[in-house]
């Protein structure tokens, strides 16, 4: 029997999808060394970071992300706390709102993500800890099992606290309460059997605590999109923390045990009211034993088809969720981008040395291209924009030379972007 309320229901989702603004095109800025968030008070001169601000804006950026960074000792700490000394904060705090004002008077709509990463007893990262097999785990955010996740969750709290009143006093437009915290969300069950559907009744209630404090901002959380899949957990297809949102809210709704209704219920709830869902796209867009051409537009051409069944991918997914929660969701790119080196687009998370891989250009640029062709050219009703990571605050860290994320000064990555970004 065909259900007409639910195919009513598909049909204005469909519309509503289509029927959003144009997608936004933005950079995330980031510190590096002693090279930080500020703006000259006098207005005389400009700092480094009103540089990359006004860099950025000439590569038609309309959106700037500032990630505020703070660390976890061990995969098994129950605090988190900023990088910036305590002692250092309020300069911080004060550094931070120059900025801010000096991106909005230059037209930009501006975002504020605290991150963290997880640190070895003596700051070492990566970190690997040595488990009683013998195997090495490499601790990362989104793998985390704190001890205490109570304790976690009020230090984390506090962690955001302080850049919730920046983002209030200097009117931020977009504030990230999180960011691929896989394990902390939907769970990692086959690593974390004590807690296998995560904690989605307290980001409920931190998202509802966000909101209280800035009434006037978009609140969001970033989902982790990457080739990861677990067999184990009763589901086959990569995603990584994005297809477990996917898998608990969809395959399992409605569960009839009580105990799991009130999480699944808690995490659809937190989907729904989320102002917009941000997405953390690493994703291989050729496999290492392919033939890359040499060619650049039949590179584009190859990276393309896997890029375009990303985009189906999550076209599906949102389809799917929105089936179930009855709301319809923007997805936002807040990190993704390909380093300019070798076969940069394959397994683009790895970026630990800034000098790892053979310069290349050409394969930075096609990545771009790719990637762009099959989001932002395709018109996805869903696609929100996408805020490219990163361009450094360091001036060292970019140009023709630079193997790192940044498109500056590589000339066909610039003109990728522009010809999106600027129309």
């Amino acid at each position: 029997m065909i259900n007409f309320t639910k195919l009513i229901f598909l049909n204005i989702l469909l519309f509503s999808l289509n029927s959003w603004s144009l997608p936004v095109g933005g950079f995330n800025l980031t510190e590096s060394g002693s090279f930080v968030y500020d703006a000259d008070p006098t207005g005389n001169t400009k700092l480094e970071a009103q540089i990359k601000v006004d860099q950025a804006r000439s590569l038609g950026s309309k959106h700037i992300v500032l990630n505020m960074v703070g660390k976890m000792v061990t995969g098994r700490g129950n605090e988190v706390v900023s990088t910036t000394p305590p002692a250092e904060k309020s300069k911080e705090v004060q550094r931070v709102i120059r900025l801010i004002k000096y991106i909005k008077s230059q037209g930009l709509t501006v975002g504020i993500r605290p991150i963290f990463f997880v640190v070895g007893p003596n700051g070492e990262f990566p970190y690997y800890e040595t488990l009683a097999s013998g195997q090495k785990k490499l601790w990362w955010h989104g793998n985390i099992q704190p001890q205490d996740p109570n304790r976690w969750f009020d230090s984390f709290r506090t962690f955001l606290d302080g850049y919730m009143t920046v983002a209030k006093i200097a009117k931020a437009d977009e504030f990230t309460i999180g960011a691929e915290l896989y394990s902390m969300t939907v769970g990692i069950e086959d690593q974390w059997k004590e807690y296998p559907y995560g904690f989605p009744g307290r980001w409920l209630a931190l998202l509802r605590y966000a909101k209280t404090k800035l009434p006037n901002t978009q609140i969001m959380y970033d989902i982790n999109f990457t080739d990861d899949s677990n067999t184990e957990s009763g589901f086959e297809k990569s995603g990584g923390e994005l297809e477990r949102w996917r898998y608990r809210i969809v395959d399992l709704a409605s569960p009839s045990n009580p105990e799991e209704f009130a999480i699944w219920t808690d995490l659809v709830t937190f989907w729904k009211e989320l102002d917009a869902v941000g997405i953390d796209m690493y994703r291989s867009l050729a496999s290492a034993n392919q033939e890359i051409p040499k060619d650049y537009t039949k590179l584009v051409e190859l990276l393309k088809q896997r890029a375009d069944s990303y985009a189906q991918q999550l076209d599906n997914t949102v389809l799917e969720i929105s089936s179930v929660t009855e709301v319809d969701k923007q997805l936002i790119f807040k990190e993704i981008g390909y380093r300019s080196v070798e076969n940069g687009f394959i397994d683009p998370f790895v970026y630990a040395s800034k000098n790892l891989g053979q310069l290349n250009l050409m394969h930075q640029a096609a990545a771009y291209d790719a990637f762009l062709a099959a989001f932002w050219d395709a018109g996805w009703g869903w696609f929100g924009g996408v805020y490219f990571w990163d361009i450094s605050i360091d001036p060292s860290i970019h140009g023709p030379l630079d193997k790192g994320f940044s498109p500056l000064g590589k000339d066909q990555t610039e003109k990728n972007i522009k010809n999106r970004f600027l129309k």
